[in-house]
């Protein structure tokens, strides 16, 4: 892996993390796919639901016969390290009921803000009805908010060795996120501009391009 970088040591704002390089703990849930996280910042989300038509009968197949037929759809933003919910436990609606005389959901744009620098979260979208809930949620995407690193040993510094303990490698204490989101913050990763776009994509960098 080609790094580009000054000789001095250097402050690195990184953009933050999506999907399933950010998950800290539990895989994203797609069941079914109601949306993605966009607009991560060093403080805030948003999660971008999508449109599903006749998200009752999807709903009433995984309940079985003699299950529920109202489902009251929710959603909620937790802290991946701590599991506590950033809403404080209140359960925020997202739109209406889905029943059998309202089927379908509708498209939103719900955001989080005052969110923790460089931590990982989860974004579920869940009801309440009768064996679901936040533990067998319909959406889970994982998520880690943006920050600033200020890794030692950069490239051409004395003591550099790539992907080890140098540059965003000796960040002090540090996950593999926090490794990803240092690299993610770097104006470069490859210097040819296809790998370095890949490499940011496999990564889960949230500006990916």
């Amino acid at each position: 892996m080609a790094f580009a970088g000054p000789a001095e040591a250097q402050t690195i704002t990184a953009p933050g993390l999506v999907g399933q390089p950010a998950c800290a703990g539990q895989s994203e849930v797609e069941n079914p796919d109601l949306g993605t996280v966009t607009s991560v910042s060093t403080t805030g989300a948003v999660l971008t639901t999508t449109s599903f038509n006749n998200l009752y009968g999807n709903l009433r197949a995984q309940a079985g016969d003699g299950g529920p037929t109202s489902f009251p759809i929710l959603y909620d933003i937790l802290n991946a390290k701590t599991g506590a919910s950033v809403f404080g436990g209140v359960a925020i609606p997202l739109g209406v009921t889905i029943t059998s005389s309202n089927p379908n959901f509708s498209s939103s744009n719900p955001d989080a803000s005052s969110l923790a620098q460089k931590t990982p979260y989860y974004i579920l979208v869940y009801t309440t009805a009768t064996g679901f809930g936040k533990s067998n949620p319909l959406l889970r995407r994982c998520f880690m908010t943006g920050g600033t690193y200020t890794p030692s040993n950069e490239s051409g510094q004395p003591g550099f060795v790539a992907n080890t303990t140098s540059g965003c490698f000796s960040i002090s204490p540090r996950t593999f996120q926090d490794i990803r989101n240092c690299l993610c913050g770097r104006s470069r990763i490859w210097t040819n501009d296809a790998q370095n776009t890949a490499q940011r994509r496999t990564l889960g960098c949230a500006n990916a391009n």
